[in-house]
């Protein structure tokens, strides 16, 4: 089971992720997260852009995949959170 964004994911979940991202046009993503169930990756790297294409299509997640968007959701407040205190420093 890959972990993508701190959040172990069964491999039928990641399957369906891949599938939902490929329906948005997020190839790049989808094709990183079949790698990671072919290879058996435990670790997944996504790069920023990734992480927003995965939340654009966990806008009605599955029940499944719940806590990888409260992750990834956290992490995006966190990360606005930082640069906007970093700009008025």
């Amino acid at each position: 089971m890959p972990i993508v964004g701190g959040v172990r994911i069964p491999r039928e979940q990641t399957l369906e992720l891949a599938a939902m991202l490929t329906r948005d046009g997020a190839d790049h993503v989808a094709r990183v997260l079949l790698d990671a169930v072919t290879n058996r990756q435990e670790f997944v790297s996504l790069a920023w852009e990734d992480r927003e294409a995965i939340l654009r299509v966990l806008s009605r997640p599955p029940r499944e995949l719940v806590p990888l968007r409260e992750a990834l959701f956290s992490d995006l407040n966190w990360r606005r959170g930082v640069l906007t205190n970093t700009r008025y420093r």
